[in-house]
This record gives structure tokens, sequence and C-alpha cells, in this order.
């Protein structure tokens, strides 16, 4: 404990002067009464993300994009702080494997761009700021003419090994799907080795309690979505799950089989049940309860004995949980004026004073 204590003492505290700067409640509910985007966007000035929005409020132009995306530059700094405090290797794995998942978005952007015949300028506003951390050859990327060749360009990255284990099928389809989950599941088995190998054997623990909680949430909503809004097949849907979450194959058979979205609610073990007893088989109202329940448990790992790697990554996880709760808020001042934050934001968010209860 000595030790561990000694290498997190710095870490800890410096994770903590970043997670006492999220948003407050009463941070929601001016940004919920906010009339406009340029109201909404000047109190979201006056607050930690100060600095990415005074950026996105002077360029007025696909100011939409531009807030969707460089507001993610507020989670990257703490992504490059953390790291930067970090010296073994494993750990530095282990964040380095959690912020590729935004590698991989741009990654399937330069695809799609080649794909189409779109230079980067024309997708350069749907792009996150990843550049001062990921160390992706994207220069070269954008300079290549086909998919094929910036396959060729990844052969010795993470991405690889899946993307040449993918290439048949989108030689066979002709079309990016299988490229596209090749990507993301080979970021979840990057994800799942780094947190088998982090740190301490209590870093471990603590990491995957954490990871397998975020993974089982991603899972539901991504089996949820690729059924019933794509068309896939429980099997199909069911291979394309993430590896390292916590329910098991068993499980995620069940709610891949169900037939239809209430069924796949009923089917859900506890603790999800408790959380979504109530959801009518709609997408958004299945994700914020799930949202709901994984904030509790990702606030739990600042609660006892704070020396553990699982501090970083749940200060990670919620901060990005957070900007993707701004982000839906911003959509909804713009698009829906009369939407309640609680219809958008989990309300662990929205309530002060909140207890961390146990979830699960």
């Amino acid at each position: 404990m000595l030790g561990a204590a000694i290498k997190y003492s710095y870490l800890n505290a410096k994770t903590r002067t970043m997670h006492s700067k999220r948003l407050r409640p009463n941070d929601w509910h001016i940004l919920e009464a906010a009339k406009d985007r340029d109201s909404f966007l000047r109190y979201l000035a006056t607050t930690s993300y100060g600095p990415w929005v005074t950026e996105i409020l002077e360029q007025k132009e696909q100011g939409d994009e531009l807030f969707e995306r460089r507001i993610f530059g507020a989670l990257f700094e703490d992504y490059g702080k953390i790291l930067r405090s970090l010296h073994d290797a494993s750990s530095r794995e282990l964040i380095l494997s959690l912020f590729s998942r935004f590698e991989a978005e741009n990654l399937k952007i330069c695809l799609r761009a080649l794909f189409t015949g779109l230079r980067k300028a024309n997708v350069a506003h749907f792009l996150y700021p990843v550049e001062k951390i990921s160390r992706l050859p994207w220069d070269k990327l954008w300079q290549q003419k086909d998919v094929r060749a910036a396959l060729k360009l990844l052969e010795k990255t993470p991405f690889g090994p899946m993307l040449k284990h993918a290439l048949p099928q989108f030689e066979a389809q002709g079309r990016l799907f299988p490229l596209e989950m090749a990507i993301d599941i080979a970021c979840f088995k990057r994800i799942a080795a780094a947190a088998q190998a982090a740190g301490s054997r209590r870093d471990r623990a603590r990491v995957s309690q954490i990871l397998g909680s975020y993974i089982d949430v991603l899972n539901i909503c991504h089996i949820f979505r690729l059924r019933f809004v794509y068309g896939l097949s429980p099997e199909e849907a069911l291979n394309y799950s993430y590896p390292g979450g916590s329910l098991d194959l068993r499980t995620l058979h069940d709610i891949a089989r169900a037939g239809d979205p209430a069924s796949m609610a009923k089917v859900l073990p506890m603790p999800f049940a408790a959380f979504i007893h109530d959801v009518k088989g709609d997408m958004s109202g299945l994700r914020l309860k799930l949202e709901e329940w994984l904030v509790r448990r990702l606030r739990k790992a600042f609660l006892g004995s704070p020396f553990h790697l699982g501090v970083q990554v749940a200060h990670l996880l919620e901060k990005e949980l957070e900007i993707r709760s701004l982000i839906s808020l911003y959509q909804a001042r713009i698009h829906s004026p009369a939407s309640q934050a609680g219809e958008i934001v989990p309300r662990i968010f929205l309530k002060g004073g909140e207890p961390i209860v146990q979830a699960g």
C-alpha cells in the first residue's frame, strides 16, 4: 500500500483537481435555459471548457460540427496530463488504448473519405483533435488514393491485424462496414489486453471492474442499435460485440435474440434491469438510463483508497460522458428548444448533493 501511495500520490492529486472542474448541477440548469446557440456557448465559455468554446465562438461557419469535435480538446488535455505523469509502460498503454477509440473514429472518417473520393478539407470539421497524442501516420493516410493503400500503411499499427482479417469481406461486399467494425473491435481488444497487463494486481482489479461496466453498457447499446436500427441478425450483432465486458456470452446471446426492444430490456440481468425497467424500447431512453448507472459506478472509484489506476480511468470516462451530454444538450437547444435536460442528460449530473450509492 505504501508503494502504491508513493507511486500515485502526485497523479491522484492531479486527477482530483481535474475531476473537480466538472460541471455542477447549476451549470447544467443554466445551459438548459439558454435561449439559443450563442447564449449556450457564452455561458459554457465561463466554465472549465472556456479555452475551447472561445475558438468555436470565433468561427461561426460549421459551428455545430466544430463544437461537437473541438470540445473534446478538453478531454484530450486531461489524457495528456495523465500520460505525462505515468512512467511505466503498461499504465501508459492502458491510457493510450482508451484514447485509441478517438483515433478509430478519425480513421473511419479517413477511410470513408478515400472510399467516396473526398479530400480531408471536406471532412476536417468531423475530426477529433487527436494530433498531440496520436502517433498514427495521419499525413500519409490522407495522401493515399484509395482504401487499400491506406490499409497498407496501417499494417504495423494496433489496427493492422483486424483490418487485414476484414479485408476479404470489404472486397467481397464492396462496402466499408466490415472495416469499420474491425477498427472498433481492434480498439477493444487492445483495451482488454492493456487492462490485464496494467500496473499492480490492485490496479488490474479496479481497472477491470470499471472497464467491465463501461463495455457492458456499450455492448447493450451496440447490440440494440445493430438489431433494431440496422436490422442485423442476432448472430451478426453478437459477432460484433466488444470484448472485455463483465456480461458473459450467454447473456449477450439472450440480449441479441430478444424479439423487440422491450423484450431486450426484460432479459437484461441485475443491476441493469433495476435501472431500465421503465424504458419502453426507446434507444435514447435506454442509453440515458445506462449512462446514469455507469456514472454512479465511475464515481465509486474515488471512494476508499485512491491509490490505483482506476481513478484515472474513471475520471477520463466520466469526463467523456459529460462532454457527450453537453453535445446532446447543445443540439437540443438548437433543434428542440422545448426539450428538458432530464430527457437528455443523466440525472446524476443535474442533482446537487447526490449521494454516491452502490450500483450493483
